[in-house]
């Protein structure tokens, strides 16, 4: 894959870094990150950095050297290496590949700032109120980073603007700051490489990006140390994502999603008002409810003994549902419904909730994807890579959901 062209342009309130960059077989595409706050246009930094990061994986995916025309932190660059030493173990079909940059530059000093990304869910609560408490200002969040165009889908306007309007919420009652980050960067990747491996690269671009207003940025941790499974954000990945001024620190690997819901999220009205788990995507729900993500999040938060005092969530969980909805295949999903199970049975409560979960989980998919999936899966790479998936986004607005 190849970058080149990276520019730093302001117009009005927007500032916008983009580059032409070399990802599919057939054309290339403008990749861009932008600001829409005209005081934080000081943040954006001006070079390769953050291309470079989200491609590294796809890259590796495709077997393909990244090249880079242009410049990009020095340290960044041995990181690189370091990152792609470790995700070669991780038996997901990447390939080593090498990394050329025209210029290796150091990062000039940053401000004693940190951030944090911030989705509304446990994880990004847990680090934003965790730190809150360090005795050191410098650690403390100074201010979120919201992405636009990840884990909310960009067609669906009214859930991003429900979302931005909860997290500008939390940011005002904290007297924090709030920094939203807009890209197209996982619809270019996502296609090449599962958002499951890609995400913590892409996570690290945004960063890279607005890194002239922070000395830290702190990446809340999916799992704890003791779970650690090949993901994109990992304990053993993030930091090598660090410049010579920004340090990223995958943050929260001491404690499971259960212990952050009890430890933190129980304790806080703000977080418990506010709290977003959903991937369903449903126009205008902010929860909805009844997929594997809120249920097993309504069982955290019962267990807590909170789930009645949640603004975001039913205040009741129906057994019946939980056990027909099958739990995320795969080590993932399996992590947290047994850490629920586990509780439950110790706290010797809700007999029939627990036999929910038990069947949840047993209809859960287990080995690798069906045959009809890994065609799939190939037909939407192939017209990705040479069509400019515009076979897909025609079979999408034709059949698939539709978002208001």
């Amino acid at each position: 894959m190849i970058i080149k062209n990276a520019q730093l342009k302001r117009t009005g309130q927007a500032t916008v870094l983009s580059a032409s960059c070399k990802v599919r077989k057939i054309g290339w595409d403008r990749v861009y990150f932008s600001l829409g706050d005209a005081a934080q246009g000081r943040y954006a930094s001006a070079d390769a950095s953050p291309f470079a990061a989200a491609l590294l994986l796809p890259s590796m995916k495709q077997g393909e050297d990244l090249i880079i025309k242009g410049s990009i932190s020095r340290q960044l660059y041995q990181g690189m290496h370091q990152i792609m030493e470790e995700v070669l173990t991780w038996d997901i079909g990447l390939r080593p590949i090498k990394i050329r940059a025209d210029e290796l530059v150091p990062d000039p000093p940053r401000p004693p700032r940190s951030a944090s990304f911030f989705s509304g869910g446990v994880d990004s609560f847990y680090t934003y109120l965790k730190h809150q408490a360090d005795p050191a200002e410098a650690d403390r969040v100074s201010s979120l980073i919201l992405v636009n165009g990840f884990d909310i889908s960009r067609h669906n306007t009214r859930l991003w603007d429900l979302t931005l309007d909860n997290v500008r919420s939390v940011a005002a009652a904290e007297g924090i700051g709030l920094t939203v980050v807009r890209s197209n960067i996982q619809g270019l990747v996502e296609p090449i490489l599962l958002w499951d491996y890609a995400h913590g690269g892409c996570l690290a671009a945004v960063g890279l990006f607005v890194r002239g207003g922070f000395h830290q940025i702190y990446v809340p941790s999916t799992h704890s140390a003791a779970e650690q499974i090949p993901w994109g954000s990992n304990l053993a990945l993030d930091g090598h994502w660090s410049t010579e001024s920004t340090a990223f620190v995958h943050d929260g690997t001491e404690a499971t999603r259960l212990e952050k819901v009890t430890w933190q999220i129980a304790r806080s009205p703000l977080a418990l008002g506010h709290l977003r788990v959903c991937f369903e995507n449903e126009p205008g729900a902010y929860n909805c409810g009844r997929c594997d993500k809120c249920l097993r999040t309504m069982v955290n938060l019962y267990v807590a003994g909170v789930l009645e005092q949640s603004g975001t969530f039913p205040r009741q969980i129906d057994p019946a549902l939980v056990a027909a909805v099958p739990t995320i295949p795969g080590p993932h999903g399996g992590i947290f419904h047994s850490e629920n199970l586990r509780a439950l049975v110790d706290q010797g409560r809700a007999p029939e909730l627990q036999r929910a979960i038990a069947a949840s989980m047993d209809h859960a998919i287990a080995g690798r994807p069906g045959r009809g999936h890994v065609i799939g899966d190939r037909v939407k790479y192939l017209d990705h890579v040479y069509g400019h998936g515009f076979a897909y986004s025609l079979w999408d607005r034709l059949a698939g959901r539709r978002f208001a």
